[in-house]
């Protein structure tokens, strides 16, 4: 039963892929801007030990803080090596409520907009996991950074424009940013993942049994029905809910993932044909932070994360 999280980070179009692509772009200013609107403590932030492995649990009551104020995220506020310091937190964070959730590590943590092998971004490993890989086809938004306690136990299988496709046991899992111009063409999307799941299966791996990540899609129904249409196999939302409850979030959900939380774009969909039990949850935009020595939270992103178990 491997365990998977995956989550975006907000990067620009940028062909340089360090921290400096990233750090408070103007979906991540938004997304905390619109959770600051309500001051009422709402994010829990779990204990962290820096000195051990991230998937180890540590154990520990977590701590109820309020959102930063409207503007902590604004431009030039933190610097690269603050953002990074907040997006380790964030990785941490990550492996902790995971653990929680199922009761059993990560064993794989995907970030989409992150190019792992920049050297801005190599104490991520640290923080993240090992790098299993890293892919981009050009610019920082269009990258793919994967990580894991143990890297031998995955392959990564190959990746595209959007796309990114990973081997952990006998689970095909395709790890997503769905480009926006075909994001939410029912034909064009069909085709992005029937291309594919005919690689996989053309390259005797078999195919598609997971998707996750950001979508981009129009409605909820979206990206279930398009890879039913592109694999011939009946795929279902493994979150069928209307609101989102992040694990990190207490007495607080959310009608979307995005940064305004108005849009399911986020989302784990699974092959019912050869997946046979499945477990979810999300996790927030945003982590721990210090403000003026009070500890709050602020948004490091513009799009919630997804933890799934699943047993094939």
């Amino acid at each position: 039963m491997p365990t998977f999280a995956y989550q975006s980070i907000n990067s620009s179009a940028s062909t340089n892929h360090g921290v400096g692509a990233s750090n408070s772009q103007h979906f991540t200013r938004v997304t905390h801007n619109h959770q600051a609107a309500n001051q009422d403590s709402w994010h829990l932030v779990m204990p962290t030990a820096d000195s051990v492995e991230p998937h180890v649990p540590i154990y520990g009551p977590a701590q109820l803080v309020a959102q930063a104020p409207r503007g902590h995220m604004a431009r030039g506020q933190h610097s690269n090596s603050q953002f990074l310091s907040m997006i380790e937190g964030k990785a941490r964070q990550t492996h902790q409520h995971l653990y929680r959730s199922f009761g059993k590590p990560c064993d794989l943590l995907v970030y989409g907009e992150m190019n792992g092998s920049n050297s801005e971004w190599s104490t991520m490993q640290q923080h993240a996991g090992g790098l299993v890989g890293a892919r981009s086809t050009g610019m920082a938004c269009n990258s793919f950074s994967v990580h894991a306690a143990n890297t031998l136990q995955h392959q990564i299988l190959n990746s595209g424009m959007g796309w990114i496709a990973i081997k952990t046991g006998n689970v095909n899992a395709v790890f997503v940013h769905v480009p926006n111009r075909i994001a939410r063409n029912e034909g064009e999307a069909t085709l992005f993942y029937q291309n594919i799941n005919n690689f996989l299966l053309q390259q005797g791996h078999g195919g598609i049994d997971l998707v996750m990540g950001d979508t981009n899609q129009g409605s909820t129904r979206f990206t279930p029905t398009v890879l039913s249409q592109a694999t011939g196999n009946d795929f279902l939302d493994a979150h069928s809910g209307n609101e989102v409850t992040p694990s990190d979030a207490y007495q607080r959900s959310f009608s979307g993932t995005n940064s305004t939380a108005s849009k399911k774009y986020d989302v784990a969909v699974y092959n019912t044909a050869t997946i046979k039990t499945i477990n979810v949850d999300y996790i927030s935009q945003s982590t721990a932070v210090s403000v003026n020595g009070a500890n709050m939270a602020a948004a490091v992103t513009d799009h919630m994360g997804i933890f799934i178990d699943i047993t094939k």
